[in-house]
């Protein structure tokens, strides 16, 4: 009998309601930052928020914390600011690296998710290749070069 070997990479959280926009994120991640995380997609506010909550609330869970969160601002049912806001309220999970993504650059909104503990904030490009470089940077960055990682392992 096969058993089935854990993942041991911390998860990487895609939210984002534009079914389109996910999988370019979830493509990009994959084939072109080489990252060997698990890649979760939910496709509304509440479904993350359950989710994260669900993880950190159940006994003798030994799943590591996401090493990120890509998270839309405009989704259905919670906004990408009520998700933030109820994820570092979360005390277990104010390591966790959030990254907004946003098709506006409105300051208001940037400085807003700054302020409820945002790592990023970044515009998604209308143009494919551009929004593509810049998922595929991210990925670089967070699975290569950012030292989050060895610190959530660490801790």
């Amino acid at each position: 009998m096969k058993q089935e070997q854990k993942n041991i990479y911390a998860p990487i959280l895609v939210v984002e309601d534009n079914p389109d926009h996910a999988r370019m994120i979830i493509r990009t991640l994959k084939k072109k930052s080489n990252l060997m995380n698990e890649i979760i997609h939910f496709s509304n506010g509440q479904e993350i928020l359950d989710y994260v909550f669900k993880m950190k609330n159940e006994e003798n869970n030994d799943q590591p914390n996401p090493i990120l969160i890509l998270l839309d601002v405009k989704m259905p049912i919670k906004n990408g600011f009520e998700v933030l806001e109820g994820i570092r309220a979360e005390k277990k999970c104010l390591n966790i690296p959030i990254v907004m993504l946003t098709t506006t650059a409105n300051s208001e909104d940037v400085a807003k998710a700054l302020k409820l503990g945002a790592n990023d904030y970044i515009v998604k490009p209308l143009k494919y290749d551009e929004f593509t470089e810049k998922i595929e940077k991210l990925g670089y960055y967070w699975g290569v070069i950012s030292d989050t990682k060895k610190a959530i392992n660490d801790n």
